[in-house]
């Protein structure tokens, strides 16, 4: 996950879950010498998964799949095929309206 500790990892997600400390990530950060981000982070994980969340790391996202790539394709073509379609509909009632 990072070259902190999963104690240091549980002590600031903990601080940073706490109803009083909403909205103060940043200071929380500068407290502990971390960037806000990673605060926020941690705090989302330790709030979905608890403390194991926090201890195990967590891999970025892998390659896409063919059937990923695929789908996002043909997901595009079908928004272009929209957007053509409602240039046409306004236009024919356009015209219908001459």
């Amino acid at each position: 996950m990072s070259g902190y500790n999963k104690s240091f990892r549980v002590q600031v997600a903990k601080e940073a879950t706490q109803l009083e400390m909403k909205g103060m990530e940043e200071h929380i950060a500068r407290k502990y010498g971390i960037r806000p981000s990673t605060v926020v982070r941690w705090a989302a994980i330790y709030r979905e998964f608890g403390e194991s969340g926090l201890g195990k790391k967590i891999s970025s996202p892998t390659k896409k799949s063919d059937r990923e790539i695929q789908l996002e394709k043909e997901i595009a073509e079908l928004k272009e095929e929209v957007a053509i379609l409602k240039k046409a509909a306004a236009f024919l009632a356009e015209v219908g309206r001459r």
